[in-house]
């Protein structure tokens, strides 16, 4: 029996590092500077929304709305103050703004490129 829960507990140590890049740190957040609604425009020009709710500690829910689709999904917030959702990563830049990073790949060549957008808080 001990052989099977060391070997559930190794998968589950590697499995959770995969999430987070490495020295990925959390703390509790100001739910005030997180929490709303957060538009933009991607890098087609196109419009976006996302809605932070329930921001407890480090944890918040996130609503990622784009002309690729609706995610949805919670997100944990590092003290880098920045989460990933879906393939992109959204932080923090100041009060009210933010920067929303996809990384987009070509299907034909498979190269990826990083597209940034602007994001504003609503209020």
């Amino acid at each position: 029996m001990t052989d099977i829960f060391s070997i559930l507990g190794s998968s589950y140590k590697s499995s959770a590092n995969s999430l987070f890049s490495p020295g990925s740190k959390f703390a509790n957040v100001d739910p005030t500077k997180w929490q709303g609604t957060w538009t933009g425009k991607d890098f087609k020009n196109q419009p976006f929304t996302i809605r932070i709710t329930n921001v407890k500690g480090f944890r918040a829910n996130v609503t990622f709305e784009s002309s690729a689709g609706l995610q949805v999904q919670q997100a944990f917030i590092t003290t880098k103050n920045s989460f990933r959702i879906g393939d992109s990563s959204f932080a923090l830049t100041g009060a009210g703004t933010a920067k929303l990073i996809t990384i987009v790949t070509d299907p034909n060549t498979g190269i990826q490129t990083a597209n940034t957008a602007t994001a504003t808080q609503k209020t």
